[in-house]
């Protein structure tokens, strides 16, 4: 009996001891749970919640938040980081007189904050597309690049596997950029399912701005309320009077009008110089070749009688690849029909033109598939550093003192900050002012340009809620079964692009065109759309 007593209590304290290791396995397995769980499922939860990523996308207090957090994580993670050096290709204004000096200091920053430098590789507009097909083709080493539908083109190079899946990535090392955007956002760029290009936030319901030197709209006395919204493929004529007026007083300027989906109301499934469009009015989602239509023959048209009648200044435009802004600050351009019209956006073709400008749009907006890929970075599939590549985005999105620090140079010397908290030209802008504010991350981190409405940011998120959307928004094009035909199709656009946009085709060069377009795949390219549009179609 005693023996058995003996063996009840030797039992109890085993008992007892084995509950407390217990207790404590499960205390800590609970808290390794919890820890993972919540960062996993609060995430999710603002990647799921349309509500929580609009709210995160239009206030402004979410910057900063962000900028506070991405700098106190940088602080605990970045001396535990290898040091690595990243490439990063991108467009623009180049090159600036002190690119090197911003760069060095940009590099200070993420230095400190990630472990990294990066290598900028910053390319004249005119010349980008050709190096990237170079760098690409070749295997040349490289991290990010710019890419989008009107340059560097994402879909064709997603086809060809240049770019790495950033799904994963985004979910790890980018938390509140993915949260930021609605899932519609990060929808619009899903190729077969996933996610290949990296959002720039910026206007994303588009159409065109006509942009006017305030100088020749006082001296000239053009309305800009008469032709708001109002000039399209079949109303160009409306500026002529205008055009003509100019150019009596003045024949070394020209107008500029640039070859854009959104000016002739249709949504380009590739770009606009591959074949395959559909009109934003057609319900039927019908794939038709916008070179054969009705529109562009017109455009074409009007074109060629400008030309002829020697308002083009063809002869000097030809030998150039495109039209920039430098010859906007020579005083060249009458007006420029191009781009995207948004508000605050004056005051980008006002330091762009060197002078006053004014702008109103060229027709309605609306919410496209490729509006919201306008703007995007891509990582290389071949990339040695994906993850400090996406931290970096992540950075350069969360940390608004480094987005304006690589956008607009350093503060008290090329940008200042005014007393009521605008922004205005450093005794020193010229050394380095490359405008292109949406070319490197959320353009909503902008500093706020005196001249500009002291909400821009929250107008154009309203013009971007409020815009009519697109019917085929949200689809996106796999290019991968007609990669080669789309490649051939480009190569004809780049061959007669120049000359179809200065009115200099005649009829027999331009029947020409359309000849080799076809013998590219142009019917191939357009049925395996249509294909495609259909399957989406009937999945919704």
């Amino acid at each position: 009996m005693q023996r058995a007593l003996r063996l009840s209590k030797l039992g109890l304290v085993c008992t007892i001891i084995l509950l407390v290791f217990s207790m404590l396995a499960a205390a800590c397995g609970s808290n390794s749970n919890n820890n993972n769980s919540s960062g996993t499922s609060g995430n999710a939860a603002k990647n799921d919640s349309g509500a929580t990523a609009n709210k995160a996308a239009t206030t402004d207090s979410t910057n900063n938040t962000a900028s506070d957090n991405s700098t106190d994580a940088a602080a605990n993670t970045s001396a535990d980081l290898p040091e690595v050096k990243l490439t990063w290709y991108f467009p623009g204004n180049w090159p600036q007189p002190e690119q090197e000096k911003v760069f060095a200091e940009v590099n200070k920053v993420i230095k400190s904050k990630i472990n990294a430098t990066v290598d900028f590789k910053a390319i004249p507009f005119g010349d980008f597309d050709q190096k990237m097909q170079v760098v690409i083709a070749s295997g040349e080493p490289y991290d990010i690049t710019f890419t989008a539908g009107w340059i560097n083109n994402y879909t064709q190079n997603v086809a060809k596997g240049a770019f790495l899946p950033l799904d994963d990535l985004l979910a790890k090392y980018a938390p509140q950029t993915y949260a930021s955007m609605p899932a519609s956002f990060w929808d619009a760029t899903k190729i077969k399912g996933q996610i290949y290009g990296f959002v720039n936030q910026q206007i994303s319901a588009r159409t065109p701005a006509v942009a006017v030197p305030q100088s020749l709209i006082d001296k000239y006395g053009l309305d800009m309320n008469t032709i708001s919204a109002k000039i399209g493929p079949d109303t160009l004529n409306l500026l002529e009077p205008f055009i003509q007026a100019v150019k009596k007083d003045n024949p070394q300027k020209y107008p500029v009008v640039g070859i854009d989906p959104d000016f002739f109301n249709i949504e380009a499934i590739v770009g606009i110089n591959v074949p395959g469009v559909v009109a934003f009015n057609d319900d039927s989602l019908t794939v038709v070749n916008q070179f054969e239509s009705d529109g562009f023959k017109k455009f074409l048209a009007t074109l060629r009688d400008w030309n002829a009648k020697g308002y083009m200044n063809a002869k000097e435009r030809l030998s150039k690849k495109t039209d920039d802004w430098t010859d906007g600050k020579a005083g060249k351009f009458i007006f420029n029909i191009g781009g995207a019209f948004k508000p605050g956006g004056a005051n980008l073709d006002s330091a762009l033109g060197g002078e006053p400008y004014a702008e109103v749009p060229a027709g309605t907006a609306h919410l496209t598939t490729g509006g919201i890929t306008a703007t995007m970075q891509a990582i290389n599939r071949n990339s040695k550093n994906p993850e400090r590549a996406m931290m970096l985005l992540e950075l350069l999105n969360t940390d608004k003192d480094l987005y304006n620090l690589l956008n607009f140079g350093i503060k008290d010397d090329h940008f200042k900050i005014d007393s009521d908290g605008l922004m205005i030209p450093g005794d020193n802008q010229q050394g380095y002012n490359p405008q292109v504010p949406w070319m490197f991350a959320s353009n909503f981190l902008a500093n706020v340009e005196k001249g500009m409405p002291a909400d821009v940011w929250e107008q154009t998120k309203k013009v971007n809620a409020d815009a009519l959307p697109s019917k085929l928004l949200g689809f996106t094009f796999d290019a991968e079964p007609v990669k080669g035909e789309i490649a051939k199709a480009t190569a004809v656009w780049d061959e007669y692009s120049r000359a179809i946009s200065l009115g200099v085709t005649s009829d027999e060069k331009y029947n020409e065109f359309l000849a080799k377009m076809k013998t590219a795949g142009a019917e191939k390219i357009i049925a395996e759309m249509q294909k495609q549009i259909n399957d989406w179609k009937a999945g919704q």
